[in-house]
């Protein structure tokens, strides 16, 4: 009985879509890529180019030599101060990190219009030990960075089928 109940589950929640955390189904055709970003102090291309090459995508250097382009069109941080101290002093604040990207053919012709991803993270300020906030600040953004590679795949993958029927790819 509890074998059934198992295997009942598992089927339920794979045919609702449920995949785990990092495990993104990306098309076959997404096979030669090139990650160009507009802004050349960001750290985003690190953490996209790691990810793909984990679902064993060539990331090619040169835009020429590649089929597909993922175009880092603007990457972001902006802080909101969302607690002060009795004596107005900054507590808490919010790290907001804009991503905008966009997928085309080497071509031109675009695969995923531009979008939209803001990743957001809570941020203690210690008075007391002002190295330590710097550092979970910077921990923190790696994490935002890691987590926007992350998002674009997902929504990388969604596209796949809309690609697929327009496009005759298998």
């Amino acid at each position: 009985m509890r074998r059934l109940l198992l295997i009942v589950s598992f089927a339920l929640l794979s045919a609702c879509g449920f995949h785990l955390r990092g495990m993104t189904d990306l098309p076959p055709w997404l096979n030669s890529v090139a990650i160009i970003i507009q802004n050349a102090h960001s750290d985003l291309g690190g953490f996209l180019k790691d990810q793909l090459q984990a679902y064993n995508i060539a990331v090619v250097d040169e835009p020429t030599r590649a089929k597909y382009w993922i175009i880092i069109e603007q990457d972001s941080y902006r802080q909101e101060i969302t607690n002060v101290s009795s004596s107005t002093v900054p507590r808490q604040y919010l790290l907001i990190y804009d991503v905008q990207y966009s997928l085309t053919e080497a071509k031109g012709k675009v695969i995923a219009p531009s979008s939209h991803i803001m990743i957001t993270r809570q941020v203690t300020i210690n008075n007391d030990r002002i190295l330590g906030s710097d550092a979970e600040e910077a921990l923190r953004k790696n994490e935002m960075r890691r987590d926007a590679a992350q998002q674009i795949l997902n929504r990388l993958s969604q596209i796949k089928n809309r690609y697929n029927r327009i496009s005759g790819n298998p």
